[in-house]
């Protein structure tokens, strides 16, 4: 696939979170949020990626700020002993990037 089409793919998938987020849709938004981890990790942008943690961390804050009770929330997640999803998927867009700032992800896709 070309480069034209996976940044076609990862600004449809920012554009179908961002709807389904707003809808209440979490499950569908977390997953349409690593499509466009994914489509940044492939082309190696930093920039791409840095807006996907912005993202999945302004969700995470939502859901804990309104919704503490829903699976996807924080406190949820601590009370599995384990991360929210969508602070899990700013994390590993953090590490993505330093990474790729360490010249080590050339040519890996997770």
């Amino acid at each position: 696939m070309n480069e034209r089409r996976v940044r076609e793919i990862y600004q449809r998938s920012l554009e179908m979170n961002h709807d389904t987020f707003a809808d209440g849709e979490y499950d569908i938004a977390h997953s349409v949020l690593l499509v466009a981890l994914q489509c940044a990790q492939r082309l190696s942008d930093v920039e791409y990626l840095t807006e996907v943690t912005r993202v999945a961390e302004k969700e995470s804050r939502f859901i804990d700020d309104h919704h503490p009770e829903h699976a996807y929330s924080s406190k949820a997640a601590i009370g599995r002993g384990s991360m929210g999803l969508f602070q899990t998927a700013a994390q590993k867009a953090r590490t993505i990037v330093l990474t790729s700032k360490n010249g080590n992800n050339r040519g890996h896709h997770a």
